[in-house]
């Protein structure tokens, strides 16, 4: 094998992004880029409330469901043994 032996040239492509957070070689720079890139615009204070008052309905619903549930189990059980 030796003889068919090729020198190996690098194209430049990345196969897998070796800058792992924590490795003495990570970039900090190339991280505040990306956290940049994906910032975008801000959601104005009317879009931010609406969007809270959506989670807190739905959480309420959630909450409603499993409290029917929970009743309607705990009355179950009171007529199963009386």
């Amino acid at each position: 094998m030796a003889k068919g032996k090729r020198d190996w040239e690098d194209d430049g492509h990345t196969i897998a992004d070796m800058n792992v957070e924590g490795m003495p070689w990570y970039d900090r720079e190339q991280r505040r880029q990306a956290r940049q890139s994906r910032k975008g615009s801000p959601m104005s204070p009317t879009e931010r409330r609406a969007t809270l008052f959506a989670v807190v309905l739905a959480s309420l619903a959630i909450a409603g469901v499993f409290g029917v549930v929970y009743f309607l189990f705990i009355l179950l059980l009171d007529t199963a043994f009386r």
